[in-house]
């Protein structure tokens, strides 16, 4: 981050959207797969208020998976990482 750059959210008009205002964090999972298409490693699986990352067992290793989710609910949780779903707005 730069230094004197904002950490807060913007809306679509450009104004700053305060923590209060947030929409809820997505419930954020992974799921292991025997494989991908594509032979993808993971695929993102949206829906209003979740997001269930698919991984490959090929691919990824539990570790790695375990520690992505710890990382992406922590963005999540200090709002560096925010969804806006149609129901969520």
């Amino acid at each position: 981050m730069a230094d004197g750059e904002s950490t807060e959210s913007r809306d679509e008009s450009g104004g700053q959207v305060s923590q209060a205002e947030r929409p809820e964090p997505a419930d954020i999972r992974i799921e292991f797969r025997e494989s991908l298409p594509g032979d993808r490693a993971v695929v993102a699986v949206e829906q209003d208020g979740e997001v269930t990352w698919l991984a490959s067992e090929r691919h990824v290793p539990p570790k790695a998976a375990a520690d992505f989710l710890a990382e992406m609910r922590r963005m999540v949780q200090e709002g560096a990482w925010v969804q806006n779903w149609p129901g969520l707005c």
